[in-house]
């Protein structure tokens, strides 16, 4: 394994250690969590473009997502 390969592994193995979950697991977080991420910034477009819809719904997603991860961060410690 050369030197870059290295690198990446053990940059890798060490953030998957940290957070205490397997490749595929954090995988599957880190996609529902872009999606998620990405449904949002449609329906904040839309509510830019439509003020009168959607009012509230990115704020509130916001912060479901700042709770879901702070609620890991304090299982992790």
């Amino acid at each position: 394994m050369d030197g870059r390969k290295r690198f990446w592994f053990l940059v890798m193995s060490t953030h998957l250690k940290f957070v205490g979950e397997s490749y595929g697991k954090h995988l599957g977080f880190t996609l529902k969590l872009s999606c998620h991420l990405l449904l949002l910034c449609i329906v904040s477009i839309v509510h830019g473009l439509i003020p009168w819809i959607f009012s509230g719904q990115v704020s509130h997603g916001l912060k479901n997502i700042i709770s879901t991860l702070e609620a890991r961060t304090k299982i992790k410690e």
